[in-house]
C-alpha cells in the first residue's frame, strides 16, 4: 500500500499524539490539505546536510521527475556543520531550500516562530499513523500539530572486526560495558616503541560540533545516566554530574591514559575502522555504506549496545521558502519518497536507517546482515530533547570533555579532579538551560 492509501486509513483510526507544552506559533497560512500537484512549470530545491544521501536523492529525482516533468528538483548536500550554519541565516530571510531535512530539536526554533510549514493533513496522518516510534512521533508534534515527516534516523551499534576477534580468540561480541573495555585491551596493538598502532576501541575524542558529547551520552547510557533528564514537561536537569557521568568519564580517560587501547593522534571513526587501524568502533549505520564503497571486502560485523541506545532523527520539513505551487509540489515530492519502495531504497542505497516499522527487509538483511544490530528493540530509547538550546549544551560540553577530560594524563585515578570538571560543566549546562526558561527548578 503507498502512502496515500495509508495515510487515509492512518487517518481514520484517529491516534491521539501528545503535544508539547509550549505555547503555539501565530496561525501558518500554508496550505494543510493534500492539493494535485500543479500542470505548471515548477522548480523546488531541498539542503541537507549528509552528503552520503547524494545517491538516493539523484534517483528520487529522476523518478519524480518523469513522473511529473514540469516539476524540477534541485538537491544540494553540505557538510554538516555547515548546513546547519546556512539554514540559520536562510531560514529566518526566507531564502533557504523549500525542503530541508533536520533534526527537530534544530528545527524547533523554526517551528516556534512560524519559518516552518504545518504538514498536510494526509501526511500529518501518515505520521500519526502507528509505524513510527512514540519518541520520533513526540518531535515531529508540536501544540498537537505534525511540522515534521520522519524520514532518517542514527542510531548506534557495535562494529567489530571479525578477524582481529579471532585472532585474539574472541567468539562473540561483548555483552556488557567491563567486557568491552577487556577486549579492547586484549585487541589493540603497539609499536617497537609501545605506541599504539591499532586501537582496541577507536573512541570519539575530537571534532567540532557536539558530536564528541553525543557519543559520551551514548556510553552514558549504558552506565544507566543521561545528558538531560526530562523532570517535567519542557523542564530538563543536567544528569552527567553523578555516578554513571563518572564512570563513563573514567572509562575514556583510562583507555586512553592507563590502558592505552586508544591514542588521540592515530587514526579514527570509519576511516580507521576501514583501514583496520582499529578493532571495535561505535558509529551509525551509514558506515555500512561507506564500508562497501571504501572496504567491500572487510571481514565485520556488528552488535547491539548493552542497555540503551539514542535515536537522533531527521525529518522533512517545508519552509516558507515554498509558497503556492512550490509548496504545493514540495509536499508531494516528500509523499513520494515516503513511499515503501522509494524510502527503503534510502537504507539499501546508503546505509541510513529509515525510522519505520512497516518496510519489509528480509531482502536487505540476507544481502546484508550487519545491518540487523540497527533495527533491533532496546527497552529506552532516548532522542534529543525538544529544546532550541541543545545543540549549544552539547557543544559546549564536547568541548570540555575533548579540551581538559580526555587529553589530560593526570586525571588517572584523580576521581575528584574528574568530579570537578564535570561539576563545571554542569554548572554551565544549568546556566545555559535557565537562561532559555527550560531548567527544572
Amino acid at each position: 500500500m503507498n502512502i496515500k492509501g495509508m495515510a487515509l486509513i492512518a487517518a481514520a483510526l484517529s491516534l491521539a499524539i501528545a503535544g508539547c507544552s509550549k505555547q503555539a506559533p501565530a496561525e501558518n497560512t500554508a496550505a494543510t490539505t493534500p492539493a494535485k500537484v500543479t500542470t505548471n512549470p515548477v522548480e523546488i530545491s531541498l539542503w541537507t546536510g549528509y552528503p552520503e544521501l547524494d545517491p538516493w536523492f539523484k534517483i528520487m529525482t529522476e523518478s519524480y521527475q518523469k513522473e511529473h516533468p514540469n516539476v524540477k528538483v534541485n538537491i544540494s548536500s553540505f557538510p554538516l556543520k555547515d548546513f546547519e550554519k546556512k539554514i540559520s541565516t536562510a531560514i529566518p530571510s526566507n531564502s533557504a531550500a523549500d525542503i530541508i531535512s533536520v533534526n527537530p530539536s534544530l528545527a524547533l526554533r523554526y517551528v516556534q516562530t512560524n519559518m516552518i510549514q504545518k504538514a498536510p493533513d494526509d501526511l500529518s496522518a501518515f505520521v500519526k499513523s502507528g509505524i513510527f516510534p512514540e519518541v520520533v512521533v513526540k518531535d515531529a508534534v508540536f501544540n498537537n500539530a505534525v511540522y515534521g515527516i520522519p524520514h532518517m534516523m542514527a542510531n548506534a551499534a557495535l562494529f567489530y572486526n571479525k578477524k582481529m576477534f579471532a585472532e585474539a580468540g574472541l567468539t562473540e561480541p561483548p555483552k556488557t560495558m567491563d567486557q568491552l573495555v577487556e577486549y579492547a585491551k586484549k585487541l589493540t596493538k603497539y609499536d617497537a616503541a609501545g605506541k599504539v598502532e591499532r586501537s582496541g576501541l577507536s573512541l570519539r575524542l575530537t571534532g567540532g560540533g557536539s558530536g564528541v558529547a553525543e557519543k559520551f551520552w551514548v556510553m552514558q547510557l549504558q552506565n544507566g545516566g543521561t545528558f538531560l533528564k526530562e523532570v517535567s514537561p519542557g523542564k530538563y536537569k543536567p544528569d552527567y554530574n553523578n555516578e554513571s557521568g563518572l564512570k563513563t568519564f573514567q572509562m575514556y580517560v583510562d583507555m586512553v591514559h592507563k590502558y592505552k587501547t586508544d591514542d588521540p593522534v592515530i587514526k579514527h571513526d570509519a576511516e580507521a575502522f576501514e583501514m583496520e587501524k582499529t578493532a571495535m568502533l561505535v558509529r551509525e549505520s551509514w558506515v555500512i555504506g561507506d564500508i562497501k564503497q571504501k572496504a567491500p571486502n572487510l571481514d565485520y560485523g556488528t552488535a547491539t549496545l548493552p542497555a540503551a541506545n539514542i535515536v537522533v532523527e531527521k525529518d522533512f520539513y517545508v519552509t516558507n521558502s515554498a509558497k503556492g505551487d512550490k509548496a504545493t509540489a514540495a509536499w508531494d515530492f516528500i509523499r513520494f519518497l515516503m513511499e515503501q519502495d522509494n524510502h527503503k531504497q534510502q537504507l539499501t542505497m546508503t546505509g541510513w536507517h529509515p525510522v519505520r516499522d512497516d518496510l519489509k527487509l528480509d531482502d536487505v538483511f540476507k544481502e546484508t546482515p550487519q545491518l540487523i544490530s540497527f533495527f533491533a528493540k532496546y527497552n529506552h530509547l532516548e532522542v534529543y530533547p525538544s529544546i532550541p538550546e541543545h545543540d549549544e549544551l552539547q557543544t559546549k560540553f564536547a568541548d570540555r570533555l575533548a579540551n581538559k577530560g580526555f587529553t589530560d594524563p593526570s586525571l588517572v585515578g584523580n576521581v575528584d579532579k574528574m568530579k570537578a570538571i564535570l561539576a563545571e560543566a554542569e554548572k554551565e549546562t544549568i546556566e545555559i538551560l535557565k537562561k532559555a526558561g527550560h531548567l527544572a527548578e
